[in-house]
């Protein structure tokens, strides 16, 4: 594979996280509902979105964006889909009732991990060169705040409870924690070597860091502390949680593999082989399906998680990423 100067951002100075994709829990009350997720893949060398249905495993259809879009952040609530766009410096705004851009938000800096708050009013961004984290209000785009964290920072998430946003900081080989009510650095985490990708299990008790260079993940106990260091691939990436909390699915770019992993004990469980390089992951709970998108490929893997085993592949565009929570749930009627 060649590395292009406008993809400085990839595996290098990267390997991702996130989150598990949202799920949506169904009334007990009439009309009955059923559930329509889909997958939001950025493809940065065409500089577009595949919108995937997970329920076909179709690509249904495909938004153009910024240049270079590499992370996503969805959400039911606003029916938004968030891109950032590294090389136009601005966030693409996808209404995703009808799948069209709708706004740009345009930056100063280099936008790459995108996470929303869980009330949906803060639109978390991390700019990798200048070292800082953006909050950007999602009622008022022109409303941001900025605060310095650390050495190119990547992967964030935020805590349930809305009180704390985790930032992998690459070069700094440690995670800052926020107090998003202040805007202020509480503490930081070391970890191992260039952690870039974090995941947050369902209930904010387990933090994922994705160590690139270690070739580890440290999944930290956000309420004692306390850390476990798990062996995976070459050249891990991203990571995601089920929603049990007992498996960690984990990308391995230079091994074309997803490492499943008992998150009690630390044993593998499977190695399950997909595209080349995989990056981005979510998984579907409700279908429970992982979807892994592949930038060497093209590609995007699909898992049965109650197997472990490769279900199907679907192609998308040209380097695909999908650097963040890209599967958005929603209830329709039946």
């Amino acid at each position: 594979m060649t590395f292009q100067p406008t993809v400085l951002l990839n595996h290098y100075r990267h390997t991702c996280t996130l989150l598990a994709g949202l799920l949506l829990t169904a009334c007990a009350s009439a009309p009955a509902l059923t559930q329509d997720s889909y997958a939001y893949i950025t493809n940065q060398g065409e500089h577009s979105v595949s919108v995937i249905n997970t329920a076909s495993n179709l690509v249904t259809t495909t938004v153009p964006v910024g240049k270079a879009p590499v992370g996503v952040a969805v959400s039911t609530e606003l029916q938004r889909a968030f891109v950032s766009n590294v090389e136009s410096q601005e966030i693409s705004v996808i209404d995703t009732q009808n799948n069209k851009l709708i706004d740009m938000i345009k930056i100063k800096g280099s936008p790459v991990g995108l996470a929303l708050a869980p009330d949906n009013k803060t639109l978390y961004v991390a700019d990798w060169f200048e070292n800082k984290i953006l909050a950007i209000n999602t009622r008022s785009f022109s409303d941001i705040r900025e605060l310095s964290v650390g050495d190119a920072p990547a992967g964030l998430v935020v805590s349930p409870d809305n009180r704390s946003l985790y930032i992998a900081n690459r070069d700094s080989n440690d995670i800052a924690v926020i107090d998003t009510a202040t805007l202020t650095i509480s503490r930081r985490i070391p970890v191992g070597k260039h952690p870039f990708g974090l995941a947050l299990s369902h209930s904010g008790k387990l933090l994922a860091s994705v160590n690139v260079q270690d070739d580890t993940v440290d999944i930290i106990h956000t309420e004692s502390g306390r850390k476990q260091t798990l062996k995976v691939g070459y050249h891990p990436y991203c990571a995601a949680f089920s929603l049990d909390e007992k498996t960690l699915y984990v990308t391995n770019t230079q091994d074309d593999s997803v490492s499943v992993l008992d998150v009690g004990s630390g044993a593998p469980i499977a190695t399950v082989n997909v595209g080349s390089t995989p990056e981005g992951i979510s998984i579907d709970h409700h279908l429970q399906r992982a979807y892994i998108a592949n930038w060497g490929s093209n590609n995007v893997s699909v898992i049965d998680t109650k197997t472990n085993r490769l279900l199907t592949t679907i192609k998308t565009g040209d380097k695909s990423r999908a650097f963040g929570q890209f599967i958005l749930s929603r209830p329709s009627p039946e």
